[in-house]
């Protein structure tokens, strides 16, 4: 799909043996963006510039920086939740109605997943080490017109336009 100032996110889909009744992989072949880390490789002797190559982290600290995104966003989407819920109470409250709109955002819905690999030398090998995290996300569809995205990694302006 592209290429972010630090992830590459590609098409996929999510089915899980125990979904969950609703969000992130409820249902089968859940179409989900699938990001993974990457770190820009310069040409030796070449003084930085567009040009680059894209190299992957070791997997322990690809998965430390996916699990700290994730964490973010688990921790970003509580917190929204519990601000939404005093500005629900306090409208209730209100004697009279709010003079103004009060926008609802939200977090993408995300989560991890790793891949493995098995060692196969040894047949009664059950040791399994990560070979790879990726950052799992839901499709937001561009047909959605009520969707306007304000802040991105690349620049923490708003985008209103």
């Amino acid at each position: 799909i592209g290429i972010g100032g630090f992830k590459t996110a590609h098409a996929g889909w999510l089915t899980l043996m125990s979904p969950p009744t609703s969000d992130l992989g409820s249902r089968a072949r859940h179409d989900i963006i699938v990001k993974h880390p990457f770190k820009k490789v310069y040409p030796k002797g070449m003084p930085a510039s567009l040009d680059f190559n894209i190299g992957r982290f070791a997997p322990k600290d690809e998965s430390a920086k996916l699990f700290r995104e994730a964490n973010i966003l688990y921790w970003a989407k509580a917190l929204l939740g519990l601000v939404y819920d005093v500005i629900d109470r306090t409208v209730a409250g209100a004697s009279e109605p709010v003079p103004f709109n009060i926008p609802h955002v939200c977090f993408v819905e995300a989560g991890l997943a790793l891949s493995y690999y098995q060692d196969g030398s040894k047949p009664a090998s059950k040791v399994a080490s990560a070979c790879a995290c990726f950052l799992l996300e839901e499709v937001i569809s561009s047909r959605d017109n009520n969707f306007v995205k304000y802040i991105h990694n690349m620049d923490p302006n708003p985008l209103l336009d």
